[in-house]
């Protein structure tokens, strides 16, 4: 009998994730241990005009989306960054990001990220509007570090919308921002997450209207 591969996927829901707080906001943790070059992978609250530092854990590219509101972003200078931007730094272990919410009455939602490594390549595609590329993958970030490719997708889809994705031999991390979606026979709700090491042929379909999807790939 041949033997069977079996894919060590990771379905990592919204509902176990780890959490870390202080007076002025929350971060979830959605990510319990290192996806290959992906270290951690945080969603974000903020309170109203409040500051928090994100202290960096490895030398490499941080990352950060807005979700819901601008934010104001300071890692030498100062940035600010509204829904339909990603924002990418280069840092070093223990550098600090301060992140301001500059709204006096709104909570702002956000995600951070790092890739760990040498990046020799890190170019972020600004001003994008997943409403006018309804039911694609839109491609907001290309680069790469120790010698991998990094890709970062974004997508809005109607109910069932469906899609895919081909890259040789990729790790891909996929995050619902919204909606309901099922990837590769798996049922993810807002706020799930889900790691696939090893993916040549990834696919998908949208089972909510306005349904968001953030890949993030490597190969």
């Amino acid at each position: 009998m041949d033997k069977v591969s079996i894919v060590p996927v990771k379905i990592l829901l919204s509902d176990w994730r780890g959490c870390s707080q202080s007076p002025v906001h929350q971060s979830k943790h959605c990510l319990p241990e290192p996806f290959g070059l992906l270290n951690y992978f945080d969603e974000v609250v903020l309170k109203p005009g409040c500051m928090m530092k994100q202290k960096i854990q490895q030398t490499g590219i941080f990352f950060l989306l807005p979700v819901v509101g601008a934010c104001k972003v300071s890692h030498g200078n100062i940035h600010t960054i509204d829904v339909g931007d990603l924002y990418i730094t280069h840092v070093k272990k223990d550098d600090e990001v301060q992140i301001r919410n500059p709204y006096v009455g709104e909570w702002i939602r956000f995600i951070v990220w790092e890739i760990n490594g040498d990046a020799t390549e890190a170019t972020a595609f600004p001003g994008f509007d997943l409403n006018l590329n309804l039911g694609k993958l839109v491609r907001i970030f290309k680069g790469s570090a120790n010698d991998q490719r990094i890709a970062i997708r974004a997508g809005m889809f109607e109910g069932r919308g469906e899609g895919s994705l081909s890259l040789p031999n990729a790790n891909h991390f996929i995050f619902v921002l919204e909606g309901v979606f099922e990837v590769q026979h798996r049922l993810l709700h807002t706020h799930d997450a889900l790691s696939i090491p090893d993916c040549t042929h990834l696919e998908f379909e949208a089972l909510s209207n306005k349904a968001i999807l953030l890949v993030l790939s490597q190969f």
